[in-house]
């Protein structure tokens, strides 16, 4: 039986640039994953194959709204949806391949396609064979997680998983949950023609999302012609692809909706089922592996990152914690992850990007603190492109003055998403952003006119 210094599930965010960087570092690694191609989910389902669909579907938009710059086209714009598709798949298998020469050029990683389950604590089995380690990373994801729904036609519908395999755009589809996969499908469909139905149990979309920024994305989506359906108490739900009736009950009306195609997203379920957790001694439930601060699980050697572990499920987070398990699997002193520094972009219209705590986690948190707004209404780049809808706020703590959250509602809210990781990162203060000179005509000024803002309130408050 071959034995490793480490072995590595899952080669998707948090797998990939753990086992690298064990090999890399000189620890004999054995990298395993069910699919036999690095990426994971996010790279075949999920982040990447969203936003190159997202992207084709923007510019679609922008040619549709040229009339608003007084550029007259042509023509209908029309877009061929199977060639967006082929390119998509193009530029995952370029990506994929990419990623495996890096690990083929590390002498001391061993990459196996394959299943991989524990038999004990110290061994797994993949493809029948047996391999000892020292040390683990699980690093196995999560998937479409399907609430109990009644009805036939539910296991006819499709996941994240299905709708980007779909070479012909479709006439007309149902989103079943408003978090954040389906507001960036519906969106993004709706731009394309598609008439789209939101169908959500809560009063509101994005309900783990700052409640204001939520409510502009909303406001949005029933511009755009998307029926959006809150309060919503699912019956039967009947058929299959082609033909599916939704029944459903809201404001005590029972009510139906026909459609051809059905997608539920409501929400990610750790992929901890089928592995051998038990048998190696490791403590789970359904929303994954739980760690500590250091990653480690119930087995000192056997660390968790990822989606399969308990906590946030972000492809980015998923590649910071691979940084620190490795560090603490081989490392004297011990790091801790610091999720009050987590950052995440929903790619909405408008877009979200968010750091650090908002005013309800705040609140949820005890701590006092201060919650300042840059309105882009007033903004000079917002209004050369004509599209003002978004704001900057601060969440600042009352007793250090430090910022500890920054949102950002704007259309290219991604594009600042990463100053705003720094200020909070940084524990900066807003005189410490005045302090900084932005460039002008430029969204990032929203930063230092927010922080200027807050330091002139202050010198009056002290002048009185």
């Amino acid at each position: 039986m071959k034995h490793y210094d480490l072995i590595v599930i899952g080669a998707g965010p948090g797998g990939t640039p753990a086992a690298t960087a064990a090999a890399q570092f000189g620890k004999k690694v054995l990298f395993i994953d069910k699919r036999g191609e690095p990426g994971g989910e996010c790279l075949f389902e999920g982040c990447i194959p969203s936003k190159i669909l997202e992207n084709a579907a923007n510019r679609y938009a922008m040619l549709q709204n040229s009339g608003a710059f007084h550029i007259d086209l042509e023509g209908a714009p029309q877009i061929h949806w199977e060639q967006v598709i082929a390119d998509k798949e193009a530029l995952l298998q370029r990506r994929s391949q990419a990623a495996l020469k890096q690990i083929e050029a590390i002498p001391t990683l061993d990459f196996l396609g394959g299943e991989a389950a524990f038999v004990d604590e110290h061994t797994v089995e993949v493809n029948g064979d047996r391999y000892s380690f020292d040390k683990a990373i699980v690093a196995t994801g999560a998937s479409a997680h399907i609430p109990p729904l009644q009805g036939e036609g539910v296991a006819h519908a499709w996941t994240n998983a299905d709708i980007f395999k779909q070479t012909e755009l479709p006439d007309e589809i149902a989103f079943i949950g408003a978090g954040a996969i389906s507001c960036e499908l519906v969106q993004m469909f709706a731009k394309l023609g598609v008439k789209c139905h939101l169908l959500e149990r809560g009063p509101r979309i994005l309900k783990r999302i700052d409640e204001e920024a939520a409510l502009a994305v909303q406001k949005r989506m029933q511009e755009q012609g998307i029926d959006v359906l809150l309060n919503v108490t699912f019956g039967e739900i009947e058929g299959r692809e082609g033909d599916f009736t939704i029944r459903y009950e809201q404001n005590g009306e029972s009510k139906s909706l026909k459609v051809p195609h059905l997608l539920i997203a409501t929400g990610r379920a750790a992929n901890v089922e089928g592995i051998g957790l038990e048998k190696a001694g490791i403590e789970f439930d359904r929303h994954g592996i739980k760690v500590d601060e250091t990653l480690q699980s119930s087995q000192p050697h056997i660390y968790a990152v990822g989606d399969c572990a308990v906590g946030p499920k972000f492809a980015h987070w998923a590649s910071y914690m691979a940084g620190i398990a490795v560090h603490n699997l081989f490392a004297p002193m011990k790091h801790k992850v610091e999720m009050e520094k987590l950052s995440w972009v929903l790619f909405s219209d408008p877009q979200i990007a968010s750091v650090g705590l908002t005013e309800a986690d705040a609140a949820k948190a005890g701590i006092e603190v201060t919650v300042e707004k840059y309105d882009y209404r007033i903004d000079a780049r917002a209004q050369i492109d004509k599209d003002i809808d978004g704001f900057v706020k601060f969440v600042i703590e009352k007793q250090s003055g430090v910022i500890k959250g920054v949102q950002v509602l704007s259309y290219d809210a991604s594009s600042l998403s990463g100053e705003a990781s720094l200020i909070v990162a940084a524990g900066m203060t807003p005189m410490q952003v005045m302090n900084t000179i932005h460039p002008h005509p430029t969204l990032t000024e929203g930063f230092g006119k927010l922080a200027q803002k807050i330091f002139f309130q202050s010198m009056m408050k002290r002048g009185r």
